[in-house]
C-alpha cells in the first residue's frame, strides 16, 4: 500500500508502546499577509502616495489621505475576500455550541 509522503496509511491501527503519534496535517491555502503580493502592492502604493503628496504642489493633504483610505479599505476587503473560504487551525469555541437545536430541557 503506498501513501503520499508524510500520511499515515492508517490512523485507527494500535501503535507500538513507544511509537510517536502521527502529526495532524495543516493543508492551508491560505498565507500570511506580509507574504502576499496585494501586500506588496499596497506597501508601494503608499510609498509612492506618499512622496508625490510630499514632494508636488498638485497633491494636497486631504487627497493623500483620501486616497489612502481607500487603498487601505480596498486592500483589506481583497484579503477578506482571499481568506473567505478557509478554515481556520485555531480552535473556536463557538463550534462547540448546540444552538437551536431543541435539545434543551426547561
Amino acid at each position: 500500500m503506498s501513501t503520499a509522503p508524510g500520511r499515515y496509511p492508517d490512523r485507527g491501527t494500535m501503535r507500538s508502546r513507544w511509537g510517536t503519534p502521527p502529526r495532524p496535517i495543516h493543508d492551508s491555502e491560505t498565507r500570511p499577509f506580509y507574504v502576499t503580493s496585494e501586500f506588496l502592492v499596497f506597501v508601494f502604493l503608499l510609498m509612492g502616495l506618499g512622496i508625490a503628496a510630499g514632494s508636488s504642489d498638485n497633491i494636497d493633504d486631504r487627497f493623500f489621505w483620501i486616497a489612502a483610505t481607500a487603498a487601505s479599505s480596498f486592500y483589506m476587503l481583497s484579503r477578506g475576500i482571499a481568506k473567505s473560504g478557509s478554515r481556520s487551525r485555531a480552535h473556536d469555541p463557538r463550534e462547540d455550541l448546540d444552538i437551536g437545536r431543541g435539545d434543551r430541557k426547561d
